[in-house]
């Protein structure tokens, strides 16, 4: 059940105003009973047994990755879904090898807590994020919005300290 490959479309989204993409993946191999796997995996949003589907909440982007599809919306370009897509096959074949290394699951993970995202960060409300202040920014990385990486002035033990947190709630940040 390794995906190999997948056909793209694209779409614009129902807001004529909206100037991003959505992208729709058909995929090569039917990846169903590995959702539960890639839950345990990628920490999903939502996981839904029946139709069944998992939902990830990641830097900004709502994706859902069907039994033969993945959606993927608010993208900038095809470059950006391409990136995410790839992204997504290493991942469905990487979780496909070690299946038997994971615990399914079938319940939504915990979210990272936005206070002790916050009480690691410089608190300097610096701006150079991105964000009027640093409780945004530890709302945006609770999200999946934001990483470690994107607080210029938290220091490397500070950023580690972060990421090992963060790890135990959702896969590490895509580059």
């Amino acid at each position: 059940m390794r995906v190999k490959s997948y056909r793209k479309e694209f779409a614009l989204p129902p807001n004529p105003k909206a100037r991003h993409l959505r992208c729709y993946a058909h995929l090569d191999e039917n990846i169903g009973k590995l959702l539960p796997y890639l839950n345990t995996v990628l920490g999903g949003h939502q996981y839904d047994k029946e139709t069944p589907s998992l939902t990830l909440k990641f830097k900004g982007k709502l994706i859902t990755l069907y039994s033969q599809m993945i959606a993927i919306n608010i993208l900038k370009d095809e470059a950006e879904a391409d990136s995410i897509l790839e992204w997504l096959r290493r991942e469905i074949n990487e979780t496909w090898k070690r299946r038997r290394e994971i615990e399914p699951s079938y319940e939504v993970s915990a979210k990272p807590r936005i206070l002790d995202i916050l009480r690691l960060l410089p608190k300097t409300n610096c701006q150079q994020c991105g964000q009027a202040t640093c409780m945004v920014f530890a709302t945006q990385v609770s999200e999946g919005v934001s990483c470690p990486d994107d607080c210029p002035p938290m220091d490397e033990p500070s950023r580690r300290k972060l990421q090992k947190y963060l790890d135990a709630y959702q896969p590490a940040c895509w580059s």
